[in-house]
């Protein structure tokens, strides 16, 4: 059973290597809004006790507008082609969570840089300092408050591997999931969400937001199986650069530090 804390933090992980795309200029993140709910201006009231990501799917779907099948094919392939480019983005994300036991949200800030097809190193700067890094095949998460590093396998992790092969294997038929494209405003939406009887999801409903022209990507937005809700959005440094060296998307721990596997 995962701490509370790792929990928190390993949602935002599969988050963001569902959304490791690599646009060209992303525009300015869209103001934050509660994950779950499309085009939701920030300050919108939180989800209460019991309410479902279906619930969520049904308000927006009169705001969505569908994508048709050859459509959707032809994005999902270009999302396939900028997730396997091995090119670097970096910049900056702001996080907020919104719990659903309460009126409470809690932001977190800080650095990103994403490599294709599969390594990312975020750096949080507020409201603690942490550091997740994974290089594909495996995850640290280091927080130095505690002068500890927690560490695991891609491999062995049932909810990394779904989300780290998801886009690079992007199909309109995604096992255990209902995939939906839509426009909504001057943005694409993609949506997953765990079909009836699914073993173990990971999340009631992830959604990716991309700016139009380019798949450029401002957010993404997820409802846990706690039915908290936790959107991030993303503002670029700029293009996409040169490869980052390997080591930069590993870590070693301090001198003296605890190594703990992932699950304790």
């Amino acid at each position: 059973m995962l701490n509370k804390s790792w929990r928190k933090t390993f949602i935002v992980i599969m988050l963001l290597l569902a959304a490791g795309l690599y646009p060209a200029v992303a525009s300015a993140a869209a103001p934050t809004a509660a994950a779950g709910s499309a085009e939701a201006p920030a300050g919108n009231p939180p989800a209460k006790k019991g309410q479902t990501a279906g619930n969520d799917v049904s308000r927006a779907a009169d705001r969505l507008q569908p994508l048709s099948p050859e459509e959707q094919q032809q994005v999902l392939s270009r999302i396939r082609q900028k997730f396997r480019r091995p090119e670097l983005l970096q910049g900056h994300f702001t996080q907020t969570t919104t719990f659903a036991d309460s009126t409470d949200t809690q932001v977190a800030s800080g650095r990103i840089w994403l490599q294709g097809p599969d390594k990312m190193r975020w750096e949080y700067a507020e409201p603690e300092k942490q550091i997740l890094v994974t290089d594909g095949r495996t995850i640290w998460y280091y927080t130095p408050d505690l002068n500890q590093v927690m560490t695991g396998s891609v491999k062995e992790m049932k909810e990394a591997r779904i989300i780290v092969n998801l886009l690079s294997r992007l199909d309109s038929k995604v096992e255990g999931y209902d995939l939906k494209t839509a426009r909504t405003g001057r943005r694409l939406v993609l949506s997953l969400v765990p079909r009836k009887g699914a073993e173990a999801p990971p999340f009631e409903k992830l959604e990716v937001y991309f700016s139009e022209p380019g798949l450029q990507l401002t957010e993404t937005r997820l409802v846990d199986l706690f039915a908290n809700r936790i959107a991030i959005t993303y503002r670029w440094d700029g293009p996409p650069g040169k490869p980052r060296p390997k080591a930069f998307f590993m870590f070693v721990p301090p001198k003296g530090c605890d190594v703990m596997p992932l699950g304790q």
